[in-house]
């Protein structure tokens, strides 16, 4: 397993940090260890769908700045996700993006 830290921040103001295990070989399927939004929402051990939208805002960031970010977000509290809800969503996204894209051919 090869992790790689991860800080996406949103336009909305919504921000996550998070552990991506890059050796997974689905490009459509990300494995993200953990995933720590700053509006208190902790997600652990989780498989999401491929989400160009997010890709746009995601850049690495250092371990250090990682489990930095993770202690000043856990010191304002955290709550478990919900992984199912999260991961529906972004497929339906990716479905959804697929249909306009054959649609659009």
């Amino acid at each position: 397993m090869r992790l790689v830290y991860l800080r996406t921040d949103f336009p909305s103001g919504r921000s996550h940090i998070l552990m991506k295990n890059s050796d997974v070989s689905n490009p459509e399927l990300n494995h993200f260890i953990l995933v720590l939004a700053n509006k208190g929402t902790l997600w652990v051990d989780v498989f999401w769908p491929y989400d160009a939208d997010s890709e746009r805002y995601t850049r690495r960031i250092s371990e250090q700045q990682f489990w930095q970010l993770f202690r000043e977000w856990r010191l304002n509290g955290l709550t478990l996700g919900d992984n199912e809800k999260v991961a529906t969503v972004l497929a339906k996204r990716q479905l959804n993006l697929k249909k306009q894209q054959i649609d659009a051919l």
